[in-house]
């Protein structure tokens, strides 16, 4: 189902009869709702709609209309490949025409009109919004396509042909834009708006806004030495507690113009079963790479069907180069690009649980999914989480020498994503649930592996392996770490012919074959603070 564009439709169709209506007076006084200028927008409904596409470019997720997440989370092994890197089933520059119409078209477009207009209305909140909002969707344009249009995008007409620039040349611009961003938000008397994230809380955007840059500073630790900019925004504060989340909140609302689940719920929680396969690796690091079950284990996956796949419904079976072809235990998985022909096991398959999507808790139920079942599909998106954010601190205390002890921030880490998974809104068997001794045993043993580390490397790799595995929905980031540190170092090979693995994003179709100041590139090409070997798998 087309879940966030529903939405969007819904918002812009708002927006049009807020602009168009009128009260009872004289007819010959009404502005021509043909001639209707950017002028004549509510800023409300403007940045209503920069934040639905942001969200839609990043977290949606249907058939060949898939937003950043789902080909950065089949890259690192938390969403099923089916077949090469970039194939017929995965990224193609004819599929994320989309998500590029998103972020530019819709998202980065609308804030060029709505910053001028909040200006002129004195709105210096809304202002400040749309310029954080504005830096988070060029550096993840960055972070995902490498060099794009900036100084010439967004002129229409006048340019149709933007040049792009460099990287980091983006970053460094952003990082002032962010400045100004934050100045607009705490002048005096600045009106915020309602928004979708932080419903309206200056200290809350302030916060991000801090976040966002220390989070772009920390991507650039292999390009230069920024200790000393993150110390000073640790200290003026940055996401540390579950209050201050950046992210999404999807509600249990489905119908024809106003679906609004979790894109994953939508695709997955329906009478035709699951449409996504769970990938061996990532199941496996929960249910048994540590000699024991993580506790979140029955949050983040549900099993349909109490059955040992067989025959049609293990086409691996037998077949040599698998990592897993069967976990054991009923679930139903797949090795990372496995690409065996399809059996109709929709209704077998183990599918995404409770956390993050709004699914259904694991409590050995065996029951086929179904429409409204689990949560509803009242899930989020997240974005940047302070378990996110004690896991780079930790990278960044260790292998930069800021702020805080790795070890310390490495539990702090591991307990905040369990704090919000093990809590998270939804119906939860009590008999079934994980316990504080169960969390408390889990770090032990992490802590454990730790100190028996040798090298900084070592204990690197335990860190991002921890941030990995809180990570559960996000992929975009955990593509960016392991672009940035190599790591988790013992993510399984490809059991097939994989291609070369993404560095970036192809170009759009859309772009290339409309651009002539743009030429494709191979997904070899690596974003400017990506200096790593060229072996990642």
């Amino acid at each position: 189902m087309k879940t966030m564009k529903n939405k969007v439709k819904a918002i812009i169709a708002m927006s049009l009869l807020v602009l168009m209506g009128c009260e009872t007076g004289d007819l010959n006084q009404l502005e021509d709702p043909s001639s209707l200028t950017p002028s004549s927008a509510d800023p409300e409904l403007l940045l209503n709609n920069v934040q639905l596409q942001f969200v839609n470019a990043i977290a949606y997720n249907e058939d060949n209309e898939d937003g950043i997440n789902v080909r950065s989370s089949e890259f690192v092994r938390m969403q099923h490949l089916f077949g090469a890197y970039s194939g017929p089933f995965s990224l193609t520059s004819g599929s994320i025409d989309d998500l590029w119409t998103n972020m530019y078209r819709e998202a980065l477009q609308d804030i060029s009109v709505l910053i001028p207009l909040a200006e002129e209305r004195e709105l210096s909140g809304f202002v400040g919004v749309a310029k954080i909002l504005q830096a988070y969707t060029y550096v993840t344009l960055v972070d995902t396509f490498g060099d794009v249009p900036f100084t010439e995008a967004l002129k229409g007409n006048e340019n149709p042909n933007p040049a792009v620039d460099g990287g980091q040349s983006i970053y460094n611009a952003m990082l002032a834009v962010i400045d100004e961003g934050v100045a607009a938000i705490n002048a005096p008397n600045s009106v915020m708006p309602n928004d979708l994230f932080y419903a309206g809380d200056k200290a809350k955007w302030v916060t991000l806004a801090n976040t966002l840059k220390f989070k772009m500073y920390i991507q650039m630790r292999l390009v230069g030495d920024f200790s000393s900019e993150i110390n000073s925004l640790i200290s003026a504060g940055i996401i540390d507690t579950p209050a201050e989340d950046f992210q999404f909140q999807y509600s249990t609302t489905a119908s024809a113009t106003g679906e609004s689940r979790h894109p994953y719920y939508a695709l997955n929680y329906d009478a035709d079963g699951s449409d996504d396969y769970m990938t061996s690796y990532y199941v496996n690091l929960l249910k048994a790479e540590k000699g024991f079950a993580d506790p979140r284990l029955r949050y983040y996956f549900y099993r349909q069907i109490n059955e040992t796949p067989t025959g049609d419904d293990l086409p691996c079976e037998g077949e040599a180069g698998f990592n897993f072809c069967y976990l054991g235990d009923s679930y139903w998985t797949r090795d990372h690009g496995d690409d065996d022909g399809v059996p109709p096991d929709q209704l077998k398959r183990t599918t995404y649980g409770l956390y993050p999507i709004g699914g259904a808790f694991d409590a050995d139920n065996f029951t086929p999914v179904t429409t409204n079942i689990g949560a509803g599909g009242a899930g989020i998106f997240p974005f940047m989480l302070s378990s996110y954010v004690k896991f780079l601190r930790a990278e960044s205390a260790l292998m930069s020498g800021t702020t805080g002890d790795p070890k310390t921030l490495l539990e702090e880490g591991i307990r905040a994503s369990m704090d919000k998974v093990l809590n998270f809104p939804g119906p939860v068997d009590a008999s079934f649930a994980a316990s504080d001794a169960d969390v408390d045993a889990y770090v032990t043993f992490v802590l454990g592996q730790y100190d028996g580390a040798t090298t900084n490397e070592e204990r690197l790799d335990i860190i991002m392996k921890e941030y990995y595995i809180a990570l559960w929905g996000n992929g975009y980031e955990a593509w960016n770490n392991y672009r940035r540190t190599s790591y988790p170092s013992d993510l399984s090979p490809h059991v097939a012919t994989p291609g070369e693995f993404p560095r970036t994003f192809v170009y759009p179709a859309t772009v290339v074959n409309t651009n002539s100041s743009i030429d494709q590139k191979p997904v070899t090409t690596k974003v400017f603070w990506d200096t790593n070997a060229a072996n990642l798998q």
